[in-house]
């Protein structure tokens, strides 16, 4: 439930922040609204993200389902250039201003929400292997268009669901199941004003295809020419020449995709997920990568260098930490960083995936990984050459 005493809207169920549609982030829709001319009906609902909603809706034109997303173009209107660029035959439509539609492919559920269902937290190798395949030729589908994605981590990777688009209109709701609606109210008592939903809707839960994987959410996308000053991708995830406050380009999407790589082989973050900031980064990334380049070092400010200066690297090869990480061995892990007080620091019991990559195939992975999770943007290849790689591990 959305509460804080400074809003002054909350609802019943947990769905996005109602306050959104009181300062313009969020166009109001509620179900059975129809779009363009009624072409499109919505359904139910399928997400949401900070600046826009995505609804399941029918396509009274074709008969089919499909996604359909609805952004304020004062926040999104570069994802809007982006997605035009990438395929000009993607239909949209123009809602009251500045919002606009644009209809997709329905997807499934995201990759992280995959990998969290799996035993030991990683996919099986032929599965690992096929979605980091499928990343790299979107990606290079990406590049060769002029955009780089910008913010590409699990929650970004979606699984198609090709079957949910064929479903007939009497059968989608026994198949979602009817859709959970809260009420919106205000904090104060009085009744909300018109332009506010009355209700808003719990997103649908759809597995998707379990082969099949599709890179999704341009908003953070940016032209090759026209790189952003930063990124707003997870901390744990981020490039190191953007913790560095470097110029950034295209090749943060090659950091993105080791760094996705690493989870679903070994089941354990490249960092470590609780880094919360620029300090634990730069600290984290010397412990596992070493000495950054000297000059990103010298343009830290004097406590962060100093910061820097007294963080050991670990002693250890890029091969010794992805086997002790792909056998999940944390006591090993742990006593890396000094941290061998089990009763300081529990190691948590859970059933891990009995190993399938083999040796030989753990070397072949050192080199693509060390390659491109390397504190180097230039040496970190493009998503060509991931796919030539790749490609000689999947059998």
């Amino acid at each position: 439930m959305s509460t804080a005493t400074s809003r002054l809207y909350e609802c019943t169920i947990d769905v996005e922040d109602p306050n959104g549609y009181h300062t313009g982030r969020y166009f109001p829709v509620i179900l059975g609204n129809e779009f363009k001319g009624g072409r499109y009906r919505v359904l139910h609902k399928l997400g949401w993200g900070g600046f826009a909603t995505v609804w399941l809706a029918r396509d009274n034109l074709t008969c089919s389902n499909v996604a359909v997303k609805i952004i304020n173009m004062n926040d999104s209107s570069q994802e809007f250039k982006v997605v035009l660029q990438c395929s000009s035959s993607l239909d949209h439509f123009e809602l009251a201003t500045p919002y606009m539609g644009l209809v997709f492919p329905v997807m499934g559920m995201d990759l992280r929400s995959r990998i969290d269902a799996q035993r030991g937290q990683r996919l099986p190798k032929q599965a690992a292997l096929n979605v980091g395949y499928q990343v790299a030729l979107g990606l290079d589908y990406l590049w060769k268009c002029g955009i780089a994605h910008g913010d590409l981590y699990s929650q970004n990777i979606l699984y198609s669901a090709p079957a949910v688009s064929r479903i007939s209109e009497d059968k989608i709701m026994p198949y979602l199941g009817k859709p959970v609606t809260g009420r919106v109210r205000m904090t104060d008592g009085q009744s909300p004003p018109p332009s506010m939903p009355p209700y808003l809707v719990r997103p649908a839960s759809i597995r998707g295809d379990d082969m099949d994987v599709k890179i999704a959410d341009l908003g953070n996308a940016f032209f090759h020419e026209n790189p952003p000053s930063r990124l707003s991708t997870p901390w744990h995830v981020r490039a190191p020449e953007s913790v560095y406050a470097q110029p950034l380009d295209r090749n943060v999407d090659m950091w993105s995709v080791g760094c996705l790589l690493f989870k679903i082989i070994t089941g354990r973050t490249f960092m470590d997920s609780f880094l919360a900031d620029r300090m634990d980064m730069i600290v984290g990334l010397k412990r596992v990568l070493g000495q950054p380049p000297l000059m990103w070092r010298d343009a830290l400010e004097s406590n962060v260098r100093n910061m820097l200066d007294s963080t050991p690297a670990r002693d250890m090869g890029f091969y010794q930490y992805l086997e002790l990480n792909y056998n999940q061995d944390d006591a090993k892990l742990l006593a890396l960083d000094g941290y061998e007080d089990e009763e300081e620091f529990p190691i948590e019991e859970f059933e891990k995936l009995p190993p399938e990559f083999t040796e030989t195939d753990l070397v072949s992975l050192t080199e693509i990984l060390s390659g491109l999770l390397s504190y180097e943007p230039q040496g970190r290849g493009t998503p060509a050459s991931l796919l030539r790689s790749l490609s000689r591990l999947i059998k």
